[in-house]
């Protein structure tokens, strides 16, 4: 299982082997625990479980996180890495096209991580009060940002409209769809669901731009 890391080490080119060996040694880390809370559930996976999972001894990983916890929480900052690189690739001409591609290729890279995964990172929306998962410093909010501002050059949203009244469209589309998806009996694809409701979304807001 694949996994893109954010990290705020030096670049690569000027890592010394203990920091390169650190960083492998959490994603091993951090491949295990998203595993075994795929298969367990997060509340039934314990540190030991983990760390069992990775081979490692159960000191190393409080060298890496400092809870559980911990690991949802950087599961928030390895979607960052995965939004900056889809937005790059997504890149077009067209508005519509651009933030359809986005979505596809973000919840691509999501759906293999699993629902396990996926409904805990839900649940820590509602239990760490003190983090904003959907702030304007996530890397989503200003990929977002800069998609609705090309929409507005094009001319296909209304401008003047404030950004974040689109960007909070979008997002909650998003939210609701990965709710869905995490209790979705039908098993259907993630990366679907999800660039059919954005492209709904997208394109009512294009259509309201057209009625000014």
């Amino acid at each position: 299982m694949e996994m893109i890391l954010n990290d705020a080490a030096p670049a690569p080119a000027r890592r010394t082997k203990r920091q390169l060996q650190a960083l492998k040694t959490k994603d091993r880390l951090f491949v295990a625990a998203v595993k075994m809370i795929n298969e367990k559930g997060y509340e039934n996976v314990s540190v030991e479980d983990i760390t069992s999972a990775a081979n490692v001894a159960k000191g190393t990983f409080y060298t890496h996180f400092e809870s559980k916890e911990a690991v949802v929480h950087y599961t928030f900052q390895n979607s960052d890495a995965i939004y900056l690189k889809a937005s790059a690739q997504a890149k077009s001409p067209d508005f519509l096209t651009t933030v359809t591609r986005f979505v596809r290729l973000s919840y691509t890279e999501f759906e293999k991580r699993g629902r396990g995964i996926m409904k805990a990172m839900i649940s820590n929306y509602f239990s760490a009060p003190g983090r904003n998962f959907y702030g304007q410093d996530r890397k989503l909010y200003q990929c977002l940002e800069q998609m609705v501002e090309d929409g507005k050059r094009q001319q296909v949203l209304d401008g003047s409209r404030p950004n974040e009244w689109y960007i909070s469209l979008l997002m909650s589309s998003l939210a609701g769809i990965e709710i869905i998806w995490c209790f979705d009996f039908l098993d259907r694809s993630l990366a679907d669901m999800a660039e059919d409701a954005i492209r709904a979304t997208a394109t009512g807001m294009m259509k309201q731009a057209d009625s000014f």
